[in-house]
């Protein structure tokens, strides 16, 4: 039998991490709970990990009541995701691909060298994720910046310390 497996919708996930919220005992609103499903790349792990990691970060630092959106926003911000869900791993790759390649192409192995990662974890952790939000390409010469993950980088509000005086 072959199934084809695919990611979440946010509204999927929203409904996960409103049932995850409730078994943790989280108060939780709705447009909070959807905050957290657009950052969690289309997967319910991920969703439950960051909620978690919400919660957590909400009861050091926020004052009693619900979660909000403008807490999880700031919990993101201090986790190092942005708005589209991307981590440090995921700019780094687009990253080095805008700077040392000028946005492609480029074969994953030479990507895989200048990163210092694995081949495996490029093809399977990283660019799924890229390519089902349209910010890579693969193609017959290699890998592509688009340029929505141009102006996703560039006009993003998210700059992470490292890079704030590079060119993101």
């Amino acid at each position: 039998m072959y199934y084809h497996l695919d990611f979440y919708e946010p509204e999927e996930l929203r409904v996960i991490v409103q049932a995850s919220a409730q078994k943790l005992n989280v108060a939780l609103e709705e447009e909070a709970a959807l905050e957290i499903a657009r950052r969690s790349r289309g997967t319910p792990r991920i969703a439950n990990r960051l909620l978690r990691r919400v919660r957590d970060f909400a009861q050091v630092h926020a004052e009693e009541g619900p979660v909000t959106s403008a807490i999880v926003q700031q919990a993101m911000k201090n986790l190092g995701i942005d708005r589209a869900g991307l981590d440090e791993a995921d700019r780094r790759f687009i990253r080095i691909l805008h700077e040392h390649y000028k946005g492609g192409p480029v074969g994953v192995e030479t990507l895989a060298a200048t990163l210092n990662e694995e081949m495996d974890t490029i093809v399977d952790v990283i660019e799924p994720y890229l390519l089902k939000i349209g910010f890579l390409n693969r193609t017959p010469r290699g890998r592509e910046l688009t340029e929505h993950s141009r102006k996703h980088i560039l006009g993003s509000a998210y700059r992470p310390k490292e890079t704030q005086n590079k060119i993101f």
